[in-house]
Parts: structure tokens; C-alpha cells; sequence
């Protein structure tokens, strides 16, 4: 059990909440919560309303979830391909290369693909995103994406894209499309150590400069570099909502 389950678990006890009741305050499902408590989940997209509710503090929280992912990085060794982590859909893949009927549910009578929400959902003061594997939802696929193999979304988390991109903002990412100057982008980078994840961002797409890629960010405005080598992959976000 991590640390953040143990925290969790114990605080829980401590305030006589169960995890039905924590669910229904939270207004997520009960399996969710009970994954959570279990260590299958390590980065809850309601992590605020549920420190909250056990009365953790947003930073004991936070660095409860971004240890317990970073153990989850280095027990699970990921594997990887052009598309970085993508490749831990892989198991779900049908022949043909799409994701196995991605989930699929009836809205308004009928069937509509469900895209998965790759990554974590916090993210580090920079923007910074660990892309392990994990699933953490699926949300109804716009009618755009609908035919394309691997689609997937991200939830933003933090400023460093405001005001072109607000924290609870859910981006929609085409990774079979080739990125222009100017797009805003996913750039999933290698890890620092062997056997993490992908590093990922949402950032603007300033280009290749000699061996480097340029990235911008708007909140503070800067530019940031990665070595051309260390890139995975860079998708372009097509768009985004606040749901």
C-alpha cells in the first residue's frame, strides 16, 4: 500500500467517512474511490475536493499523489514505442491497429466511442505530466476524432498554458497528425531515469532549432528546450473543453 492509500485510509477512518459517502461528497463513483484507497489509482482527477473532504492539506496531497505515481513509474516498466505511452494501450489493440472498441456508451440513443484520458491528472508547476499507461476516465469522442486510431485526451492542470488553457480543461489530441509551428502540442519527452515514464507538456510548438526542440509557454512567458533525441513524440491538440 503507498503512502497516499495509507493517508487516505486513515484519515477516512479517523473522520468515520466511508468510502460511499466520500464518493457521493466528491460525486465519483464508489469503484473509483475504492481504487484509489487500493493504490490502483494514484492521481485522482478530483484530488482538490477530496483533500478537502479528508481535510489533507492541497500540499500534503499533492506530493502524496506525485510520489505514489513516480513509484508507480519505477515498478512498472513501460513499454514504449514511437508513441510513448501509447504503446501501454497496446493490450487493447485489435489487428487492424485501433483501440478495442473503446468503450463505447449510448448518449441521446446512440452508440458513441468513449476516447480514454491519458496521464496524470496533476501536473508539475511547469506543466509537467507523467505518462505511465494509466487510464484515468473515458469521455464521449467528438464527432472529429471519431475514426482515428489512438486518439486520446488530457485534463490541464495547473497555469503554465493560461489564459490559453484553463486548470480542469480537458485538451483532445489527434496523434496521427503531423504538428505545425504555432500548434499547441503534446510532447511527450524521455524520462530521466530508464524505467519511468514519459515526461509530457502541453505546450505551444515553436519548432527545431539545430538539435534542440523549442517549446513556449505562456504563464510565465518562456521558451523551453529539449535536446532533438530526448523526443518521443509531439501530438497536436485539436481542441478542448471545460468537460
Amino acid at each position: 500500500m503507498s503512502k497516499l492509500s495509507e493517508r487516505l485510509t486513515s484519515r477516512a477512518a479517523e473522520l468515520n467517512i466511508s468510502q460511499t459517502d466520500l464518493a457521493a461528497r466528491v460525486e465519483m463513483s464508489q469503484p473509483s474511490i475504492s481504487d484509489l484507497f487500493a493504490g490502483l489509482t494514484v492521481s485522482p482527477k478530483k484530488w482538490r475536493e477530496i483533500a478537502k473532504e479528508l481535510k489533507i492539506d492541497e500540499r500534503e496531497m499533492l506530493a502524496l499523489i506525485q510520489d505514489a505515481t513516480k513509484e508507480a513509474g519505477k515498478t512498472q516498466r513501460i513499454r514504449r514505442t514511437v508513441t510513448g505511452a501509447l504503446a501501454a494501450l497496446e493490450e487493447q489493440l485489435e489487428p487492424n491497429g485501433t483501440i478495442d472498441p473503446a468503450p463505447v456508451s449510448i448518449l441521446s440513443g446512440k452508440p458513441v466511442r468513449m476516447l480514454p484520458v491519458l496521464g496524470e491528472a496533476v501536473g508539475g508547476a511547469d506543466g509537467q505530466y507523467a505518462f505511465n499507461g494509466q487510464i484515468l476516465d473515458y469521455v464521449a469522442c467528438p464527432p472529429s476524432l471519431t475514426n482515428v486510431p489512438n486518439a486520446y485526451a488530457v485534463w490541464i492542470d495547473g497555469e503554465s498554458m493560461y489564459p490559453r488553457y484553463k486548470s480542469g480543461e480537458l485538451v483532445y489530441v489527434h496523434p496521427g497528425k503531423p504538428a505545425r509551428r504555432g500548434d499547441d502540442v503534446i510532447v511527450q519527452i524521455r524520462p530521466h531515469e530508464e524505467d519511468m515514464p514519459p515526461r509530457g507538456f502541453v505546450k505551444e510548438l515553436v519548432g527545431y532549432v539545430g538539435d534542440k526542440l523549442v517549446l513556449k509557454q505562456y504563464n510565465p512567458d518562456s521558451k523551453i528546450e529539449f535536446p532533438r533525441d530526448d523526443v518521443i513524440s509531439i501530438h497536436p491538440i485539436t481542441f478542448s473543453g471545460k468537460y
